[in-house]
């Protein structure tokens, strides 16, 4: 019976362990495109998070902490040569509990004409 019960309860906490780590906020990039970039990085209210390299047809995705703030996201694409070809912003949004930013997903798509597109879904 005690063994069971230590069972059950492990299990309960590698599934929330798994659980809260698929819903943590996370940067999902995806590019669409033949061409790499050197990378993208993301200025968040709290943190910053920088891909590199972004390969042509690859799709990345980094899980972030809950941000303590509500402030703008920002982005700037590289490309190999090290010049800015891109570069934007959206807003995020930071209530009092953390649990608001769970399931959050900013995502950065480039697709084949190369054109970027950014959203907080």
């Amino acid at each position: 019976m005690k063994r069971t019960i230590g069972l059950i309860f492990c299990l309960l906490i590698i599934m929330s362990g798994i659980a809260y780590h698929y819903l943590s906020p996370q940067v999902f990039v995806k590019n669409l495109s033949d061409r790499s970039f050197y990378q993208a990085i993301f200025n968040l209210p709290s943190s910053q998070i920088i891909f590199e390299p972004v390969k042509a047809k690859s799709r990345h995705t980094i899980y972030f902490s809950p941000q303590e703030k509500t402030g703008l996201v920002t982005y700037q694409l590289v490309s190999i040569n090290g010049a800015q070809v891109a570069q934007g912003h959206i807003e995020y949004h930071f209530d009092d509990d953390n649990f608001s930013q769970l399931g959050t997903k900013l995502s950065f798509i480039i697709d084949k004409q190369y054109r970027v597109s950014f959203t907080n879904n």
